[in-house]
């Protein structure tokens, strides 16, 4: 876990920096869309390779789909309450 932390720092601070060349950045976009990429095919490989996941996928599934539903509601309503009472005056 300190890895990660201390690798996106180490970015956070080469990004300020402004170290990393300007021709390179061009390619960040690529390489996070690669990163990204490889990082749901090992997700997919431990996932498919562990049969307790794959035995339980129905409950796992309704529990996933009832997280995704509660917070995006709870967002939903937040964001219309928060725009509705602190963003009066825009004429809208």
């Amino acid at each position: 876990m300190w890895t990660i932390i201390i690798v996106l720092l180490i970015g956070v601070v080469l990004g300020r920096l402004n170290v990393i060349p300007e021709k390179l950045l061009k390619y960040n976009s690529k390489l996070q869309n690669v990163g990204v990429v490889i990082l749901l095919f090992a997700m997919g490989v431990t996932i498919g390779g562990n049969k307790k996941i794959i035995h339980n996928i129905k409950n796992i599934g309704f529990k996933s789909f009832s997280y995704a539903v509660f917070t995006s509601l709870s967002c939903i309503i937040l964001v219309y309450l928060f725009s509705h009472f602190f963003m009066k005056g825009d004429g809208e």
